[in-house]
């Protein structure tokens, strides 16, 4: 399926590098890691022997912290990560920032790999003015030895009726150790609520790669594209039990 925009473009949620961010921090990569991003999956939805806490909304702003010790005999900060988000929220306007960093190694064993050196970054921004809602993220994340791509997205939800909304949104993608390697990803979408549990919606969708970039259309089926320009349609029902 094509991303939907109004959730692409979403800033973080309160949660340090909860699953929206992580889904965006994982949200396109280069050819050439493509490997390497699978493995990052784990690290980037699982930390063992963490600690975590949330603060109190107060005056409008909520921060986060997450802890996992990590350590192994005579290196401690092996496999030592941690993470801090912030939310801020006054009238329409709300901004999230999101850290996290990630030493490898660690003696905590997994069948997925969840101690991968990392570090990822986002701030995002969601103003609201009546039935419209802007939203824009810049995103980045590392991989030791690996990728440093910056993620800069934007977006507009316009809730036409009640029943009918639609959005848009675009995402460019650019690989700061090789600049040649970027892409530039369009979304259009609408959704028709039939009921609360009922939905119908069409979306369309444009990447353009170039260099080692492979920006897919889609998290499931088409995660990594191909060199040059790729353009995908969907239409379908969804439906929540």
């Amino acid at each position: 399926m094509i991303p939907n925009p109004s959730k692409q473009a979403n800033a973080a949620s309160a949660a340090p590098l909860s699953d929206e961010t992580r889904e965006r921090l994982m949200r396109v990569g280069t050819a050439n890691v493509a490997n390497v991003l699978l493995k990052l999956l784990g690290t980037g939805v699982f930390n063992a022997n963490a600690i975590s806490y949330t603060s109190p909304v107060i005056a409008g702003l909520q921060a986060s912290v997450m802890y996992a010790f990590g350590g192994i005999a005579g290196n401690f900060q092996k496999g030592r990560q941690y993470s801090v988000s912030l939310k801020y929220t006054i009238d329409n306007l709300t901004i999230d920032a999101a850290f996290y960093d990630g030493n490898g190694g660690g003696n905590v064993p997994s069948p997925i790999p969840t101690t991968v050196e990392f570090v990822g970054r986002l701030l995002g921004v969601v103003y609201q003015f009546g039935s419209v809602t802007a939203k824009a993220s810049v995103v980045n994340y590392k991989v030791a030895g690996s990728f440093n791509n910056y993620i800069y997205g934007g977006g507009l939800t316009w809730l036409v009726m009640p029943e009918l909304a639609v959005n848009g949104g675009v995402w460019v993608t650019s690989d700061r150790n090789q600049t040649s390697n970027h892409s530039v990803l369009a979304a259009l979408g609408t959704d028709y609520f039939l009921s609360k549990s009922t939905t119908l919606y069409a979306q369309v969708g444009l990447v353009d790669n170039h260099g080692a970039m492979n920006t897919g259309l889609s998290l499931s089926g088409a995660l990594f594209g191909v060199k040059g320009t790729t353009v995908g349609a969907v239409v379908g029902i969804r439906h929540s039990f």
